[in-house]
Formats: structure tokens, sequence, C-alpha cells
């Protein structure tokens, strides 16, 4: 019973990536203020329900971006955003849009 759970779950991660998108590289350099992130690069990728995730090219950890990957999060070992969103230095106690961002991961998903 227990190898057969055990190869059910490998099987349903390697499905996974198998349907994710090909992960977009993203840059300070190219998107200048609106860059809403501490680190310089990411790679933005959408994997499969339309859940979109950026990596740290340089660590490859792993952050969600919408709400369907916060929900996947545990799941994948991802840590939470606010570990590299950018506190938006024009408005104090607020962060720099990433909505932007989702929906040029959510193009990614098609």
């Amino acid at each position: 019973m227990r190898n057969g759970l055990l190869s059910l779950a490998l099987a349903g991660l390697f499905s996974l990536g198998a349907h994710a998108a090909g992960p977009q590289l993203i840059s300070a350099e190219a998107s200048g203020e609106a860059w809403p992130f501490t680190v310089a690069e990411m790679h933005l990728q959408c994997l499969p329900g339309r859940a979109v995730v950026v990596t740290d090219a340089e660590t490859g950890v792993m952050y969600p971006l919408n709400g369907t990957a916060r929900a996947k999060a545990l799941a994948l070992a991802m840590e939470p955003i606010d570990k590299v969103w950018r506190d938006d230095p024009t408005i104090p106690g607020t962060k720099v849009s990433i909505g932007p961002l989702i929906e040029q991961g959510l193009q990614l998903c098609k």
C-alpha cells in the first residue's frame, strides 16, 4: 500500500513538471523602478493550474505570485513572496505591484 501511494505521489510530481511552461528570465535592469523584487533576476513561470511563480535565478528558491500558486506553495516547498518583495519607496507601507508580472506569467500558461 505504501509503495503504491509513493509511486502515485512521484507520478504526480513528474506529471506536474512535464506540463509546466518553460521559465522566462526577467530582470531589474529591464524593468527599472517597476521591478518588485529585492534580487536582480528571476525566472517567471506558469505551472499547471495557472499557478504563476518566480524562481530566484541565483539561488533557485521558488516564490508564488498568484493565489493559485500560494495554494500549492507548501506542496512545492516555496518560500513566502514577502522575503523578496520590494517596498514601494513612493508609498510607505506598501509593496511595488506584482500585478503586471502575474499577467505576464498567465500569458505563459497558454
